[in-house]
């Protein structure tokens, strides 16, 4: 078991709390909390002191309600730093858990002005190199509009879509998937061969 009574000890100074009573009470809850991480979290210190930061920034969410300290009470207890640990370990799961690549929405806000058509192609022709194929998740519009405006291929009729899945069987994505597989990915494996 991790010896955790030093950071346990220093938690309350970060979210506002008052510190642990020196006395035989406040050594037994300082053990409990620390019984109860090992059992329940197996958190090393750190972790635990990130979590109490998070909770302390109110960026901790639980349940769809933020975390917030002041209302733990006096002294911290083990419900309060359950808690705080069970949000925190939700969060690093969402965190770790979202899938990387092209995606609109993670992109940060100064970098969310919409792609150029030359972006877009330049930004496919990197995903290509690097998946050595087509990429599930790419500017396909943008690529779209590039081969239309430099008269690579004809336009396709546009289908209404309804949801996430219509748009990636569109007319439009077939039509750049066929052009980039026939001109840039197959003549690719041409000349490494």
């Amino acid at each position: 078991m991790y010896n955790l009574k030093m950071t346990i000890l220093g938690l309350p100074k970060i979210i506002g709390c008052e510190e642990f009573p020196k006395s035989d009470h406040g050594a037994l809850l300082v053990d409990d909390i620390e019984n109860f991480i090992n059992k329940q979290y197996r958190f090393k210190g750190q972790q635990v002191i990130e979590a109490f930061e998070m909770a302390a920034t109110h960026t901790l969410f639980l349940d769809g309600k933020r975390i917030n300290p002041s209302t733990f009470g006096k002294y911290l207890s083990r419900a309060s730093v359950g808690q705080v640990l069970t949000a925190y370990k939700e969060a690093k799961r969402d965190t770790n858990a979202r899938p990387s690549g092209y995606n609109f929405n993670q992109l940060p806000e100064h970098q969310k002005e919409l792609l150029s058509p030359e972006d877009a192609w330049d930004l496919m022709l990197t995903f290509i190199k690097k998946d050595k194929g087509l990429p599930f998740c790419g500017p396909y519009v943008g690529v779209y509009n590039y081969l239309i405006k430099n008269g690579l291929i004809r336009p396709v009729k546009k289908v209404a879509s309804v949801g996430f899945g219509a748009n990636m069987e569109s007319p439009q994505r077939r039509s750049v998937e066929e052009y980039l597989l026939r001109n840039i990915i197959n003549s690719q494996k041409t000349k490494s061969a």
